[in-house]
């Protein structure tokens, strides 16, 4: 047997027995299962993989179950032909494999088309902030009724009757990157929002408070909001200035809603008392403002200002839980964790079948099985495989993977920046497929 990388070896396919984990090593349009890599389950199996002409596969130990069956030589006298052999294009088995795998392709080309459609939504919105942020700060009564519609049409995606997927957004820096936080911290609450049952009116005040929480933060000058250095006193207290400055821009436009200015006052009171501006406790604080809270701690640990401080999605939610305790509304944290899984949009994961996935979407109906793009150097990144964990249960995530532990190679083909920003649509194309 042919010795490879790590403790891989070529073995016969008359070796294969239920239990042994292989690899293929035929392109992933040329044979009709789902995985390159995957533990046999039945002889069944064995026959298509016959059937296709394959003679050797990759044997992976240290994921089998079995060894390989000895050759007991195989190599010099051939296994016995049946008196009729089925052509592979006869094979039942085979032919069904085909029509799930072409089901799956054809599902795979509407979940990129509504990805597609939804980067396009969200990038539009995220070209409207400046103007629509410069009005309110201006005083426009019209820019508030605009952004009100705005916050509707997301409010509405989680209140309907279909699914609300967050999906990760995958971005470039451009002059409206500081707009991504607003947008991020006004959808993830909104996600939070619709779980802890706020009513439409609720949701509705949380989305605006939440896009426009930061609003203050333009009277006070960037290279001091910009700063990557630890800031001096004096500088910590202007920054702690921006509640008390978004709240006389809003109030100028008269309209403003007064439950979502409540939230731009008070999404950095922190529930033990040690928040400002107020020092409030959890009692006195807004539940919408509390909500904010946890949504902004948590964006603010995934996308710092200093690429080496910030934390992956995984980390975030693990510090959130451990060491914030007091400090925000736990209930809502929990139900926030709940939310996202334990493997939020932007965490890298290691599948039991020792495939590489970046978590792409939340599935609202089992966080614990979200929708990941996988890694295949074999498949153009352009076509790289989605793959929704509900269709294939026995696959599970192994691990997460730290961001520093990928290649350059598994970053490049994710498109990843290691940026986590997020939108959501509610047309999930995959989530029928069997």
């Amino acid at each position: 047997m042919a010795i490879l990388q790590n403790t891989e070896t070529i073995i016969k396919i008359e070796q294969l027995q239920p239990g042994v984990f292989i690899r293929l090593d035929e392109s992933w349009f040329n044979h009709p299962f789902l995985f390159k890599k995957f533990k046999i389950k039945n002889t069944a199996q064995i026959d298509t993989l016959r059937s296709l002409g394959i003679t050797e596969v990759v044997y992976i130990p240290e994921k089998s179950d079995c060894l390989p069956l000895p050759l007991d030589g195989f190599e010099k006298k051939p296994p016995p032909q049946q008196a009729h052999p089925s052509l592979p294009q006869e094979d039942p088995m085979l032919q069904l494999l085909w029509q799930i795998k072409k089901e799956r392709i054809e599902k795979l080309k509407e979940k990129r088309e509504a990805l597609r459609q939804c980067t396009e939504n969200y990038n539009s919105t995220v070209k409207d902030m400046p103007s629509l942020m410069n009005s309110i700060i201006s005083g426009s009564k019209e820019a508030v009724i605009n952004a009100d519609t705005m916050v509707s049409g997301i409010v509405k995606k989680f209140l309907g009757d279909t699914d609300a997927v967050m999906h990760l957004m995958n971005t470039k820096e451009t002059e409206e990157s500081i707009y991504y936080h607003s947008l991020n911290v006004s959808v993830l609450a909104l996600m939070l929002g619709s779980k802890a049952q706020l009513t439409p009116a609720e949701m509705q005040n949380l989305g605006m408070g939440a896009l426009f929480h930061d609003i203050g933060k333009n009277r006070i000058d960037k290279k001091v909001l910009n700063k990557n250095t630890p800031l001096t006193k004096a500088e910590l207290s202007l920054i702690q200035l921006h509640p008390r400055y978004g709240i006389d821009i809003v109030s100028k436009c008269n309209v403003f809603p007064n439950d979502a200015a409540i939230v731009i006052w008070q999404h950095h009171e922190l529930c033990n008392g040690n928040g400002y501006p107020q020092s409030l406790k959890q009692e006195k604080i807004s539940k919408l403002a509390r909500i904010t809270s946890i949504v902004n701690m948590y964006d603010n640990l995934c996308n710092s200002a200093d690429p080496e401080k910030a934390m992956s999605p995984y980390q975030a939610l693990s510090y959130m839980y451990t060491k914030c305790q007091g400090m925000l509304d736990m209930e809502l944290l929990a139900i926030f964790i709940r939310c996202l899984g334990i493997y939020p949009p932007g965490t890298a994961v290691l599948l039991s079948n020792g495939v590489i996935g970046l978590v792409m979407s939340v599935n609202p109906r089992n966080p614990m099985k979200p929708s990941l793009v996988l890694y295949d150097p074999d498949i153009p990144k352009s076509e790289a495989l989605i793959f929704d964990m509900e269709d294939e249960p026995e696959v599970t995530i192994e691990r997460n993977l730290k961001p520093e532990k990928l290649t350059p190679e598994v970053y490049r083909y994710f498109g990843y920046s290691g940026r986590a920003n997020y939108f959501v649509d509610n047309n999930n194309p995959a989530k029928n497929i069997k």
